[in-house]
C-alpha cells in the first residue's frame, strides 16, 4: 500500500505543475458542488437560522387558525 501512496507521490511530482495543483485544491471530486469552488460552497451553502423552526410551528399555528375559522363561518 505504502508502494503505491509513494508511486502516486514521484508520479505528482514529475507531471504535476503548480496549476494542476491549484484545480485539485480548489475543486472538489464530490458532484454536490456542481462546478463550484470550495469556497463558493461554503458561502453559499446551508446555514444555521436559528428562528427555523419556530417559523415553521407559527406557520403551523397560523394556518390551522385559520382552517379554525374557516369551519366555524362555514358551519354558521
Amino acid at each position: 500500500m505504502s508502494a503505491d501512496v509513494e508511486s502516486l507521490v514521484v508520479f505528482e511530482q514529475n507531471h504535476y505543475d503548480e496549476y494542476d495543483y491549484y484545480n485539485l485544491r480548489e475543486y472538489s471530486c464530490g458532484a454536490g458542488g456542481k462546478g463550484r469552488t470550495k469556497k463558493q460552497i461554503e458561502q453559499n451553502g446551508n446555514r444555521h437560522v436559528p428562528a427555523g423552526h419556530e417559523r415553521k410551528i407559527e406557520e403551523k399555528l397560523h394556518n390551522s387558525e385559520v382552517k379554525r375559522r374557516r369551519s366555524r363561518s362555514s358551519s354558521n
